[in-house]
């Protein structure tokens, strides 16, 4: 694990030239589909101990994702130089299944929480990854990301976390941790493999 005592940390939107290192602090975090059959018991509890990601994407990816101006990619950077984390958000949304294409059924009892996602006249914005590099996990790294973003964002903050085929039991905790509710939960398939996802929101202006 590293210190940050005589580090100094940045956090800040995004630019072309750091699409290769957003791709880095992706991959280091990444299980892809074709592999959660083959994981051991014990690497299934550690990826649910400590986190990880699922979309298998390239760096032209994150490329496009910042040249789009409806999406803000933040960086965290060690003295301005090295990006140990980042975080990607849709800022202006009103159907959540344009998002999570895979997504097929969404199960939340409070009728206005599912309107929000649903209605093309509502917005949201989707914090779509996060993602920091795992010898700078657990140092509020993240937690500076979603606080530096949120004072660009007055609308609800949705989050999708997986648990199956394997449960992200780090990332709701995180999410927990600042301030997102569970407000229910949506399933859907992808690559022929069944997908259940725990959904979170941060309501706009709620400490």
């Amino acid at each position: 694990m590293v210190s940050l005592k005589n580090l100094e940390l940045t956090v800040h939107i995004a630019r072309l030239k750091d699409a290769l290192g957003i791709h880095n602090a992706l991959k280091q975090n990444l299980i892809e589909i074709r592999d959660f059959d083959e994981i051991t018991a014990e690497q299934r509890k550690h990826l649910e101990d400590q986190g990880f990601l699922r979309k298998e994407v390239d760096e032209n990816f994150y490329t496009r994702l910042i040249k789009d101006t409806n999406i803000d990619v933040y960086v965290a950077k060690i003295n301005n130089q090295d990006i140990v984390g980042f975080a990607s958000i849709y800022k202006n949304e009103s159907n959540i299944k344009k998002i999570r294409k895979t997504l097929v059924n969404l199960y939340i009892e409070d009728k206005e929480t599912k309107d929000l996602l649903i209605n093309k006249k509502r917005k949201f914005a989707y914090l779509d990854q996060v993602s920091i590099l795992p010898e700078f996990k657990r140092k509020g790294i993240g937690t500076a990301i979603i606080e530096k973003a949120l004072g660009k964002i007055n609308v609800p903050l949705v989050a999708f976390i997986v648990k199956v085929p394997l449960e992200n039991k780090a990332s709701a905790l995180w999410h927990e941790y600042n301030g997102f509710e569970l407000v229910g939960t949506g399933d859907g398939e992808y690559k022929g493999k069944k997908f259940e996802w725990l959904i979170y929101i941060k309501w706009a202006n709620k400490k």
